[in-house]
């Protein structure tokens, strides 16, 4: 059996690649799109996937120019399906491989973590939902969510890749970082997400100001773009010490497990962090999800809230030599069979 998978975000990269190896083993073929955005293709070749570039992210603000690009890709898509027949279709949502999909009448599994994305279109034209356990059904209920498509998997998606990780300490020589220092992973907001609060962006610049007085600090951001990237210099002041602006894809997930603390705008980088059991802090300032909400009960991640918060940050270099990696291999295990068991 053929089936497609859509990378369309960079921790998609992270997220697909044991699957892919799983579903190679048991005898399927793994046919792979992906689209230009943010980091998705370095992280795609630094774990050997071969795939097909259609398409790349754009960031308008306008609802309706938003639409009609992600018709647009899923039309590439749809006919880089007909020309490939795959018997199903798997993305972490991905929009645009679901209409195409659709499209071609193959069955498509949409997986996603959020529950405040805006999720009609999934819940619409999507064979199956496959969504973490944490999320109420009363929650998806509300927004009227086809519940018959829902399924269920345990724990959180970056269990998949994080279960039997180990850091690799080849980053600290390549950003030339000092162990004895304090050592910091910023991740900006996604300021043009549908879901993102402006009130983001007023604790993310809140948290510069604060780490600007941190001068023996060093202080690494990981611009979702390069377009990002750039601003943060100009915009943000980010060309001097203690910040480091990454211009390149680094091993990441080696980085936070290294680093004495992670903040992030939210989303999948605060929750590696806090899997990995480095200190943790997100600065979403949207809905708070149900699988962040999981973390916070659980004080693996802090979810700052107000302004006060930030600038009254402490961070201490951290005298652990070894941190509690919490990720579980069940969520792997289940997320695996469901796929599977779209194609039968």
């Amino acid at each position: 059996m053929r089936i497609w998978i859509d990378l369309d975000n960079s921790p998609h990269a992270h997220f697909f690649p044991p699957l892919i190896g799983r579903l190679e083993e048991s005898g399927y073929e793994v046919m792979l799109t992906a689209r230009r955005f943010g980091q998705v293709e370095e992280i795609a070749a630094s774990h050997g996937l071969h795939y097909v570039v259609i398409g790349q992210h754009r960031t308008p603000h306008f609802f309706v120019t938003r639409a009609l690009a992600t018709v647009f890709r899923a039309l590439r898509l749809a006919m880089y399906g007909r020309k490939t027949r795959p018997a199903m279709a798997v993305n972490h949502g991905s929009r645009a491989q679901v209409i195409a999909a659709w499209l071609l009448r193959i069955p498509v599994m949409t997986i996603y973590d959020y529950e405040f994305v805006y999720s009609e279109l999934f819940s619409r034209l999507a064979t199956k939902l496959l969504l973490p356990e944490t999320i109420p059904s009363v929650t998806l209920e509300r927004q009227h969510i086809n519940m018959k498509k829902v399924i269920r998997y345990p724990g959180f998606k970056e269990n998949v890749y994080l279960s039997g990780w180990r850091k690799s300490p080849e980053v600290m020589d390549e950003l030339e970082l000092d162990p004895s220092r304090l050592i910091i992973t910023v991740r900006p907001p996604a300021t043009w997400a549908h879901y993102q609060d402006p009130f983001s962006e007023v604790l993310f610049r809140a948290l510069v100001e604060r780490l600007r007085g941190d001068r023996d600090a060093q202080v690494i951001v990981l611009p979702r773009t390069l377009e990002q990237g750039e601003r943060l210099k100009s915009s943000y002041g980010m060309r001097s010490a203690p910040f480091r602006v990454s211009d390149k894809s680094v091993d990441a997930l080696s980085l936070m497990a290294n680093s004495d603390a992670v903040l992030s705008g939210g989303g999948t980088m605060a929750r590696e962090a806090a899997i990995l059991g480095t200190p943790a802090y997100s600065l979403f300032a949207g809905k708070p999800g149900a699988v962040d909400a999981a973390l916070e009960r659980d004080g693996k991640l802090t979810i700052l809230r107000k302004i006060e918060e930030v600038r009254n940050l402490r961070f201490d270099k951290s005298s652990r030599s070894f941190r509690f990696n919490s990720a579980d291999a069940r969520t792997g295990e289940v997320i695996l069979q469901h796929i599977i068991a779209l194609g039968n």
